[in-house]
């Protein structure tokens, strides 16, 4: 039986102030996916500690890198802004895509650019054993020539990674590197929101994860001159993921 009168009154109350709370916890994290303030990336450089989120650095210096590529499309459109500002970037690159394009990662090195690990396909590592992960890992780094570079450079596909994974990675040299400024471009966000993200996340020590491939990353290119111009107004100068780590005090 249903509770009637004063019991049922504060039951109908309990429930208000529940979904109250769930909607305002939800609303909260919304906020906080969108807005990404600069203590949420302190956070979690507190809570996973194996990989670089960002790097603290009192130096003008501002990491950008790009994820999914190379593109034939975009990837010349992104190397074209970026010469236009004169920034250079990290670029974490697909292996199997890489295989295919040897002229555009020639390319990117030729310009003065770094070339990161992002694993041979575009898809999650979580379903994969160990085993398969290290050497699918491996042989993206012989398609992009990795063996000998310092610092070697891994971005997990989709940003996550299994401990194991990670451990194999790091036996291999690699260091796994996010960010602290990531406008969701693989969404198609328009490109204002991407701009305005990334431009207000802009300060000395961030990293910017943008992409140049694994889709129609129009959106992103439109943004990208309005966040290099952020920069240059702030007086911040674009690096390598390697160079900003190399300007931490103990990097």
């Amino acid at each position: 039986m249903a509770p009637t009168g004063k019991p049922a009154r504060q039951s109908r109350r309990l429930r208000r102030r529940l979904l109250k709370a769930v909607a305002a916890a939800g609303l909260g994290w919304l906020l906080l996916v969108a807005w990404q303030p600069a203590w949420a990336f302190r956070v979690l450089a507190w809570a996973f500690p194996r990989f670089v989120w960002r790097v603290e650095t009192a130096q003008p210096l501002v990491a950008l890198s790009f994820d999914d590529g190379p593109d034939r499309t975009f990837t010349p459109q992104v190397l074209d802004l970026l010469a236009a500002h004169r920034a250079q970037a990290t670029f974490f690159l697909i292996g199997r895509r890489a295989a295919g394009e040897p002229g555009l990662v020639a390319r990117i090195r030729g310009e003065g650019h770094e070339v990161g690990n992002h694993y041979l396909t575009n898809g999650t590592t979580l379903t994969v054993s160990t085993q398969v992960f290290t050497e699918r890992l491996i042989r993206t780094e012989e398609i992009l020539g990795l063996s000998q570079a310092r610092p070697k450079l891994f971005r997990p596909p989709g940003g996550v990674i299994r401990p194991a994974q990670i451990d194999a990675a790091q036996a291999r040299g690699y260091v796994a590197v996010l960010g602290s400024a990531y406008p969701y471009d693989p969404k198609r966000p328009p490109a204002v929101f991407i701009r305005w993200l990334v431009s207000k996340n802009l300060a000395p020590g961030a990293i910017v994860i943008l992409h140049d491939g694994g889709g129609d990353r129009s959106r992103t290119v439109a943004a990208l001159p309005g966040i290099l111009e952020a920069g240059r107004d702030k007086g911040l100068r674009f690096v390598t993921v390697g160079e900003l780590r190399a300007a931490a005090p103990n990097p």
